[in-house]
């Protein structure tokens, strides 16, 4: 009897042994999927935080030729009036480029005349004397301007002697100096601006530095600009 009892519980035991060793490799086919849905949420995770770098990469890159300030001058060699935009870069926003269009009524002329300039300026230091208030004691570049009518050519005209003008009239080159004042706007009060500058600016181009370096009466008056402007710092 005790030996019938033996023999059924190792049968249940070999049984049992048995059944446990068939669940395993259903119990491991049942994960398999698991881990490689998981390893692939993992690599699409990573996937898609590379392309966020890349479109980061890219919108930084292209947000760059978002002009930082704009522009409106009185005078200053490039017309009566001009208003342009810009962008400031370099260590601390040391330079700036802006572009300019500009408009010249008739006086001598037969007609009104647009301008257009490209403008570099380097500001090497700045003073900041009140949390609101920044001075500029020195801005210095350079700029070039063309003008559109047939009463300036790059090319001079069969209609006078060879060489006759030793330079274009349609394209002039400037160097120019100045300072500017500026108004940092609280952060409360502003909508689209957050700075606000005026300066001023005095010129020369190559054709008057050229008259008063090779003829000493010529007149500054002549060889020198002066000009007033205002800048928006978006």
């Amino acid at each position: 009897m005790k030996w019938l009892d033996i023999k059924k519980l190792s049968l249940r035991v070999v049984l049992a042994t048995v059944l446990c060793a068939g669940a395993l490799p259903l119990q491991a086919q049942t994960l398999a999927p698991t881990d490689t849905v998981s390893a692939d949420s993992t690599d699409s995770v990573q996937s898609l935080t590379r392309y966020e770098r890349r479109i980061d990469r890219y919108v930084l890159r292209w947000s760059k030729l978002i002009p930082s300030h704009s522009t409106l001058q009185y005078a200053g060699s490039i017309g009566l009036i001009s208003a342009g935009i810009g962008w400031h870069y370099g260590k601390n926003a040391h330079w700036e480029t802006d572009l300019l269009v500009g408009f010249l009524p008739k006086y001598h002329s037969r007609s009104a005349h647009a301008t257009f300039t490209v403008k570099e300026r380097y500001i090497p230091w700045r003073c900041h004397v009140h949390p609101q208030w920044t001075i500029e004691p020195l801005t210095a570049g350079a700029f070039f301007n063309t003008i559109s009518g047939e009463d300036f050519w790059r090319h001079q005209p069969s209609r006078y002697p060879k060489k006759y003008y030793g330079m274009p009239t349609k394209l002039r080159s400037n160097i120019f100096f100045g300072q500017r004042l500026r108004y940092n706007i609280p952060n409360s009060k502003r909508i689209m601006h957050q700075a606000i500058s005026l300066y001023y600016e005095i010129s020369t181009c190559d054709i008057y530095l050229i008259s008063k370096i090779t003829n000493k009466s010529y007149p500054w008056s002549k060889t020198l600009s002066l000009a007033i402007g205002i800048k928006w710092d978006m």
